[in-house]
């Protein structure tokens, strides 16, 4: 059974727990005073390359660039240049972008005082019951589920649904229990949302 409590006696924070049968699954924060961007997407362009760092700067529409590492980039932003021989192999930073490249990406990490926000080009969309990865074909389920019989029911439940082989999924804890119909109409949000996605990239 689940329960949601709000607590917003500050006028300027609020936050929000989700429990399950008692126990804590979702937390939350938000204020009023500071714009919450992690985990937002955006279309940015490559400002500057830094070969020290092997790290690039993105200038993706906020007052700070944002700063990507060589890490944080999907092969298919440098596999499709022919920057690279071996697709195993990670290239050095400025063989993989060039200045004013578009990317497509995320924010992991708020930016701190004079430091940008950190992103990604590993993008997840996150539903209520799964969390899809374009781009990363790799499948799971949350540990948090320990319950072998339910873990493979979920297993049968995904194994049935369509979806696309170049995106992966986890399967969320608060999908335990949930019937298929429930999960399905989930991963049909998110699909429509990844589709949007690429067709405003």
């Amino acid at each position: 059974m689940y329960k949601m409590l709000i607590n917003a006696v500050d006028p300027e924070e609020y936050r929000i727990a989700i429990l399950k049968d008692g126990e804590l699954d979702e937390f939350y924060i938000a204020t009023s005073t500071r714009e919450e961007t992690k985990g937002n997407i955006y279309k940015g362009t490559v400002a500057r390359i830094e070969p020290s760092l092997q790290a690039a700067f993105i200038n993706y529409g906020a007052d700070k660039n944002g700063f990507l590492t060589i890490g944080e980039i999907h092969p298919e932003y440098y596999e499709s240049q022919g920057s690279v021989s071996n697709a195993k192999s990670v290239p050095q930073i400025e063989k993989a972008l060039k200045k004013g490249n578009e990317v497509l990406v995320q924010v992991t990490k708020e930016r701190e005082g004079k430091k940008g926000a950190y992103l990604t080009t590993y993008i997840s969309l996150a539903g209520r019951y799964l969390v899809l990865t374009p781009g990363r074909p790799n499948n799971g389920i949350s540990q948090k589920i320990e319950d072998e019989e339910e873990r493979q029911r979920l297993k049968s439940v995904m194994s049935q649904l369509k979806l696309p082989e170049e995106i992966g999924y986890i399967v969320r804890t608060a999908a335990s229990g949930q019937k298929k119909r429930t999960i399905e109409r989930d991963l049909k949000n998110l699909l429509r949302m990844w589709q949007d996605i690429k067709k405003r990239a």
